[in-house]
């Protein structure tokens, strides 16, 4: 009986057929054309069928590889020990230093121009509005999920800054900043009298978040927030841009007060009640004054316009002084206190007033802060007022 020919192919098919299933895993046969043979080539021309005269040969390029686990490899301890911290390495530390505890050792090349060292990755927080309460003309809520991996990052504070935009059309000139510490500034209780504790990372939710007061309305501001992690370095920043909502009103205040300087100008109007209308006036603020207006001509116009009335009963000079307060609100603030009728929406929210402790005394356990914080912190709740035009 002649001997029988195997290609490779049928080989690999003949151990799956024959039930050695774990001697074909992996293999991958790639067959690839690589042209014609040159007729420089005497052993394509020797070839059977070059000999009867037919097509020449086609030359063939087949390529087996074979996939085998890591471990498979591995034949002793030391090339086992150096593969793990190789692999260690790479996840943790960029492949630029050494996995030590729950720590990386930097190489001397992977330190920064600051000599701090870069081979650990600090992931960028990711900082947002809340989702729950809206901004009011005075309060945002900011918040952000405190991550960071179980080696070779520490992440020991966060820096929070607050910057007051000034130009409306250039949000990258600025008036005011204000930078804290999170840690040392605002859960410590030390100094942040505008900005409270909202959320706190515990066992179940890895939020934070912060309620910002003071702010004015009607105005854009610009939060960055950093984290810092056990050698000083800081993260690349999260920013949010917000404007502020348009300041609020007491509708009803308004209409009573517009009555009232309506009894002022009516008739004869004394010195001593020209100086009373130009007091009230004075103190109402732009966004009251725009209601006042708004109600004066919408009950009183048939005697006369607001802006003239009051030219006519208080002179060009504190007329000008009175209605020059007008012209501080944006078009879009204009535009709402002109609406029919303004609605003040309350709302209550829940904050952590912390009075001043030492938070390196108990030491910073994020998964768990609560249990601590809550012995130095008292829940309060902020009741906040919101208007809405309609």
């Amino acid at each position: 009986m002649p001997p029988r020919t195997l290609t490779y192919p049928a080989y690999i098919a003949s151990l799956l057929d024959t039930g050695a299933k774990r001697m074909a895993a992996g293999v991958r046969m790639d067959c690839t054309s690589q042209g014609q043979c040159p007729r420089s080539c005497h052993l394509c021309h020797m070839s059977p069928r070059a000999a009867q005269g037919r097509q020449q040969s086609e030359p063939v390029l087949l390529q087996i590889t074979k996939a085998a686990p890591i471990y498979e490899l591995v034949s002793n301890n030391e090339t086992y020990q150096a593969l793990q911290e190789a692999m260690m390495s790479m996840l943790w530390c960029s492949g630029k230093g050494d996995v030590i505890d729950d720590w990386c050792r930097c190489d001397s090349s992977a330190f920064g121009t600051d000599g701090l060292p870069t081979c650990a990755p600090l992931t960028q927080p990711m900082l947002k509005l809340s989702y729950t309460y809206e901004p009011s003309s005075s309060l945002v809520i900011m918040e952000w999920n405190h991550t960071e991996p179980p080696i070779g990052v520490r992440i020991v504070d966060y820096l929070i800054s607050q910057e007051k935009v000034t130009e409306r059309t250039d949000h990258s000139k600025v008036e005011t900043e204000t930078l804290l510490s999170f840690v040392d500034d605002i859960l410590s209780g030390a100094r942040s009298p505008c900005v409270m504790l909202g959320d706190i990372p515990n066992l179940l939710s890895s939020s934070v978040s912060m309620i910002i007061r003071c702010l004015e309305p009607d105005t854009t501001y610009m939060f960055r927030l950093w984290a810092v992690d056990n050698t000083g370095r800081r993260s690349r920043p999260s920013e949010v841009t917000i404007k502020t909502p348009c300041p609020t009103v007491d509708d009803v205040k308004a209409q009573e007060i517009a009555d009232k300087i309506y009894n002022l100008f009516n008739g004869y109007t004394s010195g001593k009640e020209q100086q009373t209308a130009y007091n009230t006036l004075m103190d109402l603020g732009a966004p009251t004054l725009h209601r006042v207006l708004y109600h004066y001509n919408q009950r009183y116009e048939s005697f006369g316009e607001f802006t003239w009335r009051c030219e006519d009963e208080l002179g060009p000079r504190k007329a000008s002084l009175i209605l020059s307060q007008l012209d501080e609100l944006s078009p879009w603030c204009k535009g709402l206190l002109q609406e029919p009728k303004i609605g003040l929406r309350r709302m209550s929210l829940k904050f952590l007033s912390c009075r001043y402790t030492d938070t390196k005394a108990f030491g910073l356990n994020w998964s768990d802060m609560g249990q601590d914080v809550h012995k130095a912190c008292d829940e309060q709740t902020l009741t906040l007022g919101c208007a809405k035009g309609y």
